[in-house]
Formats: C-alpha cells, sequence, structure tokens
C-alpha cells in the first residue's frame, strides 16, 4: 500500500559491505588498513589488491548512478560522500538502538525542533559516530576519491542516523503537535497504515522509543495495519486479540490487511478505540486500495498525516486530496526529513530522502451531501475552546 522510494535492486555500497564486512570489520568492530594491512596485519597483499579493485569497481558503479544535473546538482554533493561511507560495514548501527533506548532527552520535547537540536542532547551517540569517522577517513585514499575531510565523514554518519531516526521521530512529532491534549498518563492512540519493512525495523529495532520521547506525558498506543509482507509477522505476534507491551508505555497492535475493512471489523464494532491520528509513510495515493481508505478518513472526520519523499509526490498527493476536498491543516516542509538523499538510476533529475514533506489533514471543506462549503469556525471561538479546554484540564489536576 505505502509507495517505497525508487531504489535499485543491488545498490553497489550494500553489496561491497557485506561481502568484505570480514576484511573492514573482522571482529564486528571496523579497523583502520594499518591494522588490516600494515606490518603483522591481519591480511597479506593479495587481500590488500583485491580490497582495493573491489573499491574500484564499486566508486564506477556508483559513478553511473550519479548523473549530475543543474536540477540535482546539490544534493548530489553530500550524496557521494553518503554512498562512500555506507560501503563500510555500519557496525555503529548495532549500538545505536541500545544507545537511543538508553538515553534520557535532557529538554522538554516542545524544545527540540530539529535534527540540530536532537543532536544537541544526544552527546553519547555522537562520541562513538566520531570516533567511528576517524577510522573509515583512513581508508578514504582506497576509493579513489577526493577527500572531504574527517569533518565531512561525521556529517555523513550523522545523516544516515536520522535516515534511520525519521520514522520514528516524525510519527512521535505528528502525535505531539496534531493529536488533542490529554491528561498525563492517558493513553494516545495512532494508526500507521500501509506498514512495511522499515516500520517493523522501527519496532523490532527499538527505534520507536523516540516516539514516546517526543510525548513523554502520554502513553501511546501504535497499531500497525497493512498486508505487506514486512507487517506479516508482526500482525501474527501482537494481532488485535492478543497485542503486546513492547514498552511499559507503549502497547502495539498489528493486522494483515487493507484499513477500510480493519475499521469496519474492529473501528467501528468498537473492539478498538478509534485513533486520535492516523499516519501513512510516503502513501500510493494513486493505487487503487487508498480511494476508500481516504473517503473513509475523510468521512470519520479522523486526523490524517501522509508523508512524502520528494516534491513530485508531495504534489501528487496534494491534487489527489484536493480532489476529493481534504481540509488540511498543515501542509508542506518536514523538520524531521532524512538528510540522507539518494538519487533514482532510470532519471538522474529524480531526488529523495525520507518524510520530505508532510501533510496533515481532517475532515473536508465540502459537505458531500448537499455539496456546500462548511464554514470554518471563527478564530475567537477556537481560542475560546482553547482556554476552557486548559481550565478543565487545571481543575481535574486539581
Amino acid at each position: 500500500m505505502a509507495r517505497q522510494p525508487p531504489e535499485v535492486s543491488k545498490y553497489p555500497p550494500t553489496e561491497f559491505s557485506i561481502k568484505y564486512a570480514k576484511v573492514l570489520a573482522p571482529q564486528g568492530k571496523l579497523v583502520t588498513p594499518e591494522e588490516c594491512f600494515g606490518e603483522g596485519g591481519l591480511y597479506d597483499k593479495d587481500v590488500e589488491e583485491k580490497t582495493k579493485l573491489a573499491f574500484k569497481v564499486t566508486m564506477k558503479k556508483l559513478e553511473k548512478m550519479n548523473v549530475a544535473s543543474e536540477k540535482n546538482k546539490e544534493s548530489l554533493r553530500t550524496a557521494k560522500i553518503d554512498q562512500v561511507v555506507e560501503c563500510f560495514p555500519n557496525t555503529l548501527l548495532k549500538i545505536l538502538p541500545n544507545t537511543i533506548q538508553k538515553s534520557k532527552w535532557s529538554k522538554k520535547p516542545k524544545d527540540i525542533e530539529n535534527w540540530d537540536d536532537w543532536w544537541g542532547i544526544h552527546p553519547k551517540i555522537l562520541t562513538p559516530l566520531t570516533s567511528h569517522a576517524t577510522v573509515i577517513h583512513k581508508w578514504w585514499e582506497y576509493t579513489g576519491r577526493p577527500d572531504p575531510g574527517e569533518e565531512e565523514v561525521v556529517n555523513s554518519l550523522k545523516r544516515l542516523v536520522t535516515s534511520v531516526l525519521t520514522h520514528p521521530m516524525t510519527i512521535g512529532k505528528a502525535i505531539s503537535n496534531y493529536t488533542p491534549k490529554r491528561k498525563k498518563d492517558k493513553p494516545k492512540s495512532i494508526h500507521l497504515v500501509g506498514t512495511d519493512t522499515p516500520e517493523a525495523t522501527m519496532v523490532y529495532a527499538g527505534f520507536y522509543v523516540e516516539i514516546l520521547n517526543t510525548n513523554p506525558l502520554n502513553p501511546i498506543k501504535l497499531t500497525l495495519v497493512s498486508p505487506s509482507a514486512g507487517n506479516r509477522q508482526l500482525a501474527k505476534d501482537c494481532s488485535p486479540s492478543s497485542p503486546m507491551l513492547i514498552h511499559d508505555r507503549c502497547k502495539l497492535t498489528a493486522w494483515d490487511g487493507l484499513y477500510h475493512d480493519f475499521w469496519e471489523r474492529y473501528v467501528q464494532t468498537k473492539k478498538m478505540e478509534r485513533p486520535d491520528i492516523v499516519m501513512a509513510i510516503h502513501p500510493k495515493l494513486e493505487g487503487e486500495f487508498w480511494g476508500p481508505t481516504v473517503d473513509l478518513l475523510l468521512d470519520e472526520n479522523i486526523k490524517t498525516c501522509f508523508t512524502c519523499f520528494n516534491k513530485e509526490q508531495f504534489k501528487q498527493a496534494i491534487e489527489r486530496l484536493d480532489y476529493v476536498f481534504a481540509k488540511y491543516v498543515y501542509k508542506g516542509s518536514n523538520p524531521w526529513v532524512s538528510g540522507n538523499v539518494k538519487q533514482t538510476p532510470h532519471d538522474p533529475n529524480m531526488v529523495w530522502s525520507s518524510n520530505q514533506y508532510i501533510i496533515v489533514f481532517q475532515g473536508r471543506t465540502v459537505d458531500m451531501k448537499t455539496l456546500t462549503l462548511i464554514e470554518e469556525p471563527s478564530e475567537q471561538n477556537l481560542d475560546d475552546a482553547e482556554a476552557e479546554f486548559e481550565r478543565l484540564l487545571q481543575e481535574n489536576d486539581e
């Protein structure tokens, strides 16, 4: 159901990283060229020559992919560095889940507005990142590419970390920014629709913790709904009849099927609560399955957030939602976009990065029965309602 950004079936850096992991990271940790091939090193001259040749072949494959133009040259500047960094076994990501799960945010979530803020409260991640970059930089001459400097390698690794955490941060901030306020310890419910391997990985690796960190006052009920293969095992492990407590503040449910069918079977029959927000990562709205789901969300007046991986997909999504009179809450760039920019091999001008844009909407601007415009509440009415809600919360707390 969700559209995955286009990629080549065999990505050269991934192929290289897997094939040469035993050489570059013999004990599961990246080592320097001196440790591999220096005097008393782990490998002989023959292995070194084969490794140099493999780097050269990989760089040639990447050159064929990296067709520059006036439109994409700035994006390719960082992409070319990231591609080289991706050639190295990403042993850093092995420690990332554990570090993330043990990290406590030192600032209030409302003060963390972008990746710069996020890095400012995660020095425990930045320290090993810098050490990892030092080792990668020592290998750079083997690639035959211009040396960007060690600091740029650090920046590249930071971009790769954002590519892993863009989903939980985007989801967490959508819950924080666009769902109703609740008393402390009252759960919020989010339905992730059209999920696949990236969302399943977010759960299995423990990165969902950042969803909780962005919403420290409320437990989260997380429901994944999709017929995709990546969602199937989760649906077996934690079906609606047997949800799983994956954290003391997070209950996980998954269902194998289409969302409008899920709604009819579980929400309409009140076996599960209505969600505070429904989200989809890169949904393919022109697909045949999305029409009924979008109509359902609009008719039920459910707060919904879709993300898009580039400007073209964003424009197409807006056109589709305009056609069904969606009432927008926000549409534009996402501060939690992945910094890891990719290029599509079959179209040099098509570059993308996960969650580059978000679209938040609720209900329609037109009454579909009478085909008349729905009157918007005035700003004064909204302010009065907000003030009354805050007063009620304070009275309950007292």
